[in-house]
């Protein structure tokens, strides 16, 4: 009777400590995201810029939340990925920030020797910041490039006239667009992917299809030319699609491209209804 209280009583602290662990984590999980977001919001409360956190990264942090709850590794500790954070986060930098995440999530992995869902996201996440923020503004130049010229290949069957020149698209009547890196499809996609995996994990799928993200990019690809071919159209139509009404049209179309897993979700629910 005693052995059994005795061993009882080991796997209660046991479980309380690693209670107390994961909920530790995921609190400096999310002090050294505020830390990574911080200039941000520090140049956008000076109406210097939009507002940092965007509608899918909030989606993605709850279900990151709620899956790492409901997947708790009771065993492993965790004060070398928590270490990591809590050294990160002081860091005055908001790509600092960024890589610690990615490091602490990668200590995680080898700590607990789990790659599950909550873990993807968390490296997603770090991955897509870094991208957005630091590698991509270093290598824009060739994909900028590479990038209009692609657009002005989808494009020319309706503009005859127009000519590509480095990251700009000519047109007789003078009416020139720059691709820039908010104009690029690449700066976009990273949170639409991160959303539709987010969307997708939440609905109870485990493994990553590499095929539908695939086309998830194709997709975001042929609507940011059919974006632009429509800001080549004359310099009003520009402003509308750029900063009017369009954008916000745009923005919608990226956050139902994300959610798209729900059609999945309904295509089964309605087969097995069938069957």
């Amino acid at each position: 009777m005693l052995q059994r209280k005795s061993s009882s009583n080991v796997a209660s602290d046991s479980e309380r400590r690693s209670v107390f662990n994961e909920t530790s984590f995921i609190l400096l999980v999310f002090a050294t995201i505020a830390n990574g977001l911080a200039s941000d919001f520090v140049v956008w409360s000076k109406d210097a810029g939009n507002f940092p956190l965007s509608p899918l990264v909030v989606f993605t942090l709850f279900v990151f939340v709620y899956l790492h709850q409901k997947n708790q590794n009771h065993t492993a500790a965790l004060g070398i990925p928590m270490a990591v954070l809590a050294l990160f986060m002081m860091i005055p930098s908001s790509l600092a920030s960024w890589i610690g995440l990615l490091l602490a999530s990668l200590l995680y992995r080898i700590q607990t020797d789990r790659f599950h869902q909550p873990l993807i996201l968390l490296i997603m996440l770090a991955l897509t910041f870094i991208w957005q923020n630091s590698i991509f503004k270093v290598v824009s130049g060739f994909i900028l490039h590479a990038e209009t010229w692609l657009i002005g290949a989808f494009l020319a069957p309706f503009y005859p006239e127009m000519t590509v020149y480095t990251n700009h698209l000519l047109f007789h009547n003078g009416h020139d667009l720059s691709i820039n890196v908010g104009c690029s499809v690449f700066s976009n996609c990273s949170f639409v992917l991160l959303g539709w995996v987010s969307m997708y994990f939440l609905l109870g799928n485990r493994s990553l299809p590499i095929k539908w993200l695939a086309i998830l990019f194709i997709l975001l690809t042929l609507t940011n030319v059919v974006r632009i071919g429509v800001m080549a159209i004359d310099y009003p139509t520009y402003v509308f699609v750029h900063e009017g009404l369009g954008a916000d049209i745009y923005n919608t179309i990226l956050i139902l491209l994300s959610v798209t897993p729900l059609l999945f979700s309904f295509c089964k629910t309605e087969k097995k209804a069938c069957d």
